[in-house]
């Protein structure tokens, strides 16, 4: 075999590090001024302790450990989750109760304290009784600083009253409301607001009826009190706000009261920064004439979070270790720890040890308090007994405590440049394979970027950094564990939205579509894992749903850990995931995954899609069938259709590849060829249905589940299929940018979509909606609420923009739009074992290399189908080659590279 040989792009086509840093920064505390955030609430709402962690705190993980680092200076938050703490099991009801199908916990918090830092701020709280149903949207989102939060509940006929206790008292003048983001009905029309100096006794201090919803979403509406009001000093206020006629729900974004709202200037010399390349967080200031730095990671190497604290002084405060279940934390052996077990019977523990240099450390009273040290390093472990074995019960059966302890002490022992220095080394080797450049960043931290994009400025580099940061995402969720749910790894919440589940009808398909071309296969390791792992759990609901005899199995759109499917089924789950399996092997050549693992799951999926079909007009179709979200379930179809042809397709395909040839594959090749195939419809759109419905095909719908066909899957192309792909785009551009087209998941699909059918400046402006419209302030995308698959998609949509490799084929550039006129891009992957580099200048490809890691041919796409390339093999043999049918054609050597110039 010959050494894997690398051909350089010329130097001014490449990406240097100074020219475009893997960095998100930001100059100012989340809330703080400058910080790019709203009006803040009451009582130094700028704390990094309460706020936005959905929006202002950043994330660090190592696939199954990971935190929130929210930046904080005298007082600092780390939130932390383990990717197994679940309620929950086996749910055999099949329905999506939050104590029997069970939700993603929350682990707990970290805090640090440095002596003399001012008090915590005040929140508010619902004193009415109300509780969401998400657990994030509780009283406390209404004072967080964070407008891109919610209060919302349910009145059920009930006031609902929100009430704060200041920390000291004050005589307000004025008060402001912030619109919630959506649904202007649910704004308040009716309140009173009320102050008291001990709690018990309260004086109306202004009163509104009869208003109407806010203009806008965001919108900040401020109230004077009538002179001759109680303006005296108060410590408690309470808003009482009588349920709104007709409506289900009320919500607010922000409750602001008086002067004393203004956020708090950002320290001397203040930064924090997520390092992409390395995976570390680091949050630096000064005070007193010190410089302060503060690093936190998530270590795969040692598998635990690593904080480091250094000062050019000294540093005094203590720690504490919280758990999110009311658990009770206890110092022993120089550190803090607490174990538990949830309702399931599920244990945890973890466990925090300390060392300083300098001074004393020691662990008393339920915190580590540390004095005149000059470094502190905090090294926190946790875990679970939770194993992804259904054998097992899902449970390994090991006390998570002792394992807990023996992690952190290890840990501990080695020095902390040690500990950095192994967990960089291999997160560095994962993300440095792919770079992708598109010019120098503009000028200011991330939240001053962000507002010159959203109105209307260029940066093409911040659309390359959320490229990056989709695969630092994808990296740091999904590595060894269990895969990445609808929140990744990060959660603060024990009844988070959707329970943080594994829905099956895009959501954590689009978690994974990069995992290929951005050249993380392994981060597609506990997807696979997970599925097979799920596979009893799917039967026996199958079996429960569709009778004893039905061969195979799918899911419902819910599933958790265990096996356990939740809310409506999803007929073609199983298949949609089974093409994860079959990518995997398109693009590694893995020929024992091909036969252990995914092979089975073809078989499986396949024979009961051959029982479940039903036959009409000679056509095969899918009985009963759901475009996802959207519409009448009838027979037909087009995304059950496109995505069972996909099965079948990629099924022979493997048999073909196993050599397999018996009467499945005999069955399953008839079938295929019955599927009902995608039609056009009257007025050249993709049909949805085997019925023409234009007001749900022109709604402007979030979903695009009949463009399955286009992508992910590849039965429809631009070459192959002209016509059908000319339908598509209608149908695609008929959904239209607003209204319920904009979710986080939505631009990204859309991106992809674009990309397939050669509209390059139509997939940027899906990026752009993605970054204007569904992009917190952290680079977090929403849906509302968080959810991380846009950030996920987004990246896999950029991929397609750059090389696609779905039509036997690797065209390189195939849709560059004109809004990135220069650039390149480094290590992508494509199907048949091949890893491409290009440069481009001016809109035109300069240069480009492709990697033969399989030895297979090369079918090679280039932009502008120029005639004739020249070829140069790593040896400096030239040679000159003419294409064919607009493709050029070449055998490649496993581990050769070739470089392509356009004369």
């Amino acid at each position: 075999m010959k050494p894997l040989r690398h051909l350089a792009l010329p130097a001014a086509l490449l990406v240097t590090a100074s020219a475009a840093a893997l960095e998100i920064r930001y100059d100012s505390p989340p809330g703080s001024t400058g910080s790019g955030g709203g009006e803040a609430s009451m009582a130094d709402a700028s704390s990094a302790l309460s706020s936005g962690w959905e929006s202002g705190a950043q994330p660090v993980g190592n696939g199954r450990l990971g935190a929130m680092v929210f930046g904080g200076t005298g007082r600092e938050r780390i939130q932390f989750n383990d990717i197994t703490l679940w309620t929950g099991g086996d749910n055999l009801s099949g329905g999506y109760d939050v104590n029997e199908f069970g939700a993603y916990q929350n682990f707990g918090d970290l805090f640090l304290e440095l002596d003399g830092a001012p008090g915590g701020p005040a929140s508010g709280t619902c004193t009415s009784g109300h509780v969401p149903f998400n657990a994030s949207e509780g009283a406390a989102a209404a004072s967080d600083g964070n407008p891109g939060t919610k209060w919302c509940v349910e009145p059920k006929g009930k006031d609902v009253v929100w009430q704060i206790e200041l920390p000291e008292a004050e005589a307000i003048a004025s008060y402001a409301f912030i619109s919630g983001n959506d649904v202007p009905e649910r704004d308040p029309q009716r309140w009173r607001l009320e102050g008291s100096a001990d709690g018990a006794k309260w004086t109306l201090l202004h009163e509104m009826k009869d208003q109407p919803p806010f203009a806008g979403r965001g919108e900040t509406k401020r109230f004077t009190l009538p002179l001759g009001g109680d303006r005296a000093p108060l410590k408690h206020y309470r808003l009482t706000f009588p349920p709104n006629p007709g409506v289900s729900h009320f919500q607010l974004a922000e409750i602001v009261l008086g002067k004393s709202a203004a956020p708090a200037a950002a320290p001397e010399g203040y930064s924090r920064r997520l390092d992409l390349a390395t995976g570390v967080h680091t949050t630096t200031w000064k005070k007193d004439g010190q410089t302060l730095t503060r690093e936190v990671f998530a270590s795969h190497a040692d598998d635990v979070i690593v904080v480091s604290f250094r000062s050019t002084g000294k540093l005094s405060g203590k720690v504490r270790l919280a758990g999110a279940h009311g658990e009770s934390t206890s110092a022993a052996d120089g550190g803090l720890h607490f174990s538990g077990a949830l309702s399931n019977g599920l244990r945890y523990a973890a466990r925090l040890s300390a060392k300083a240099d300098g001074g004393t450390v020691a662990a008393d009273n339920g915190a580590i308090l540390f004095r005149d040290n000059s470094a502190l390093t905090l090294i926190l472990s946790a875990g679970t007994d939770y194993a992804m074995d259904p054998a097992r019960n899902f449970r390994s059966g090991s006390d998570p405590a002792p394992a807990a302890a023996a992690k952190a002490k290890d840990a501990l022992a080695r020095k902390y440049d040690d500990l950095r220095s192994r967990h960089a080394a291999g997160f560095s080797k994962l993300m440095g394979r792919v770079s992708l450049d598109l010019g120098a960043p503009q000028d200011g931290d991330i939240a001053a970027r962000m507002a010159a994009y959203k109105k209307g400025g260029e940066d093409p580099a911040l659309e390359a950094l959320m490229f990056h940061y989709g695969r630092y995402l994808l990296l740091s969720s999904s590595r060894g564990s269990l895969p990445a749910n609808l929140q990744g790894l990060w959660n603060d919440s024990n009844k988070p939205a959707w329970f943080a589940d594994y829905h099956t009808n895009i959501n954590i398909q689009m978690n994974y579509w990069q995992a290929e071309p951005a050249n993380l296969a392994e981060c597609a390791r506990p997807l696979h894992d997970w599925v097979i792992a799920s596979i009893p759990g799917s039967r026996a609901a199958t079996v429960k749903a569709f009778g004893e005899k039905t061969p195979g199995w799918t899911m419902r759109t819910s599933v958790n850990p265990f096996g356990g499917n939740g809310w409506e089924w999803n007929l073609p789950a199983s298949a949609w995931l089974a093409r994860h399996f079959w990518d995997h092997y398109a693009f590694t050549g893995d020929p024992g995954f091909l036969e252990k693992k995914a092979w089975p799951v073809f078989k499986d999926v396949s024979e009961f899609w051959l029982d479940h079909l039903v036959e009409k007009d000679g056509k095969l179709l899918v009985p009963k069938g759901w475009s996802p979200e959207h519409g009448p379930r009838e027979d037909g179809v087009a995304h059950d259709q496109q995505i069972v042809w996909d099965l079948f397709t990629f099924t022979l395909e493997a048999a073909n590849e196993l050599k397999i040839d018996d009467a499945l594959t005999k069955k399953i090749a008839a079938a295929r060829d019955k599927l009902l195939g995608p039609q056009i419809g009257s007025w050249g759109q993709l049909m949805e249905w085997t019925t023409e419905r234009p007001d749900l095909e022109k709604s402007g719908h979030r979903h695009t589940s009949h463009l399955y066909a286009v992508y992910p899957g590849n039965q429809i192309t631009l070459n192959g299929t002209p016509d059908l792909a000319k339908a598509a785009a209608l149908s695609l551009e008929t959904r239209g940018t607003s209204g319920d087209s904009r979710r986080s998941w939505t631009w990204a699909w859309r991106t992809a979509l674009w990309a397939r059918l050669g509209e390059g400046d139509k997939a940027q402006s899906m990026i752009r909606g993605l970054l204007v419209h569904n992009t917190l302030a952290n680079l977090f995308t929403t849906h509302p609420p968080f959810q991380i698959d846009g950030n996920l998609g987004i990246t896999a949509g950029i991929c397609e923009m750059l090389v696609q490799s779905h039509a036997n084929e690797v065209a390189i550039l195939p849709t560059l739009p004109k809004g990135w006129p220069s650039g390149s891009v480094k290590g992508l992957r494509a199907r048949g074992g091949f890893e491409v580099d290009a440069a481009w200048k001016d809109g035109k490809l300069a240069t480009a290399t492709v990697k033969s890691l399989l030895g297979e041919e090369l079918v090679l796409r280039l932009p502008g189908n120029p005639a004739k390339v020249t070829l140069t093999r790593a040896d400096g043999k030239a040679a000159e080659l003419s294409a064919k049918d607009g493709v050029f054609r070449l055998p490649t050597h496993r581990g050769e590279a070739y470089r392509i110039a356009i004369p």
